[in-house]
């Protein structure tokens, strides 16, 4: 009885983990996504600001 409470619950875990690991994207989410990795980066104002207070801390 146990080896089945334990094949069955195992059966479970790996459906439900193999359908919480898809990730499903609409066309335009996709082209989003597409455009930020192929794309080059270029740090906004705020991220820039960031930079260059951390060069500005003294690191011991």
């Amino acid at each position: 009885m146990a080896g089945f409470v334990r094949a069955a619950a195992k059966e479970k875990a790996l459906a439900l983990l193999d359908e919480q690991s898809r990730v499903t994207l609409s066309q335009r989410d996709f082209a989003a996504f597409s455009a930020a990795i192929n794309n080059a980066f270029a740090p906004n104002p705020a991220l820039k600001g960031a930079l260059a207070a951390a060069k500005r801390v003294k690191r011991v």
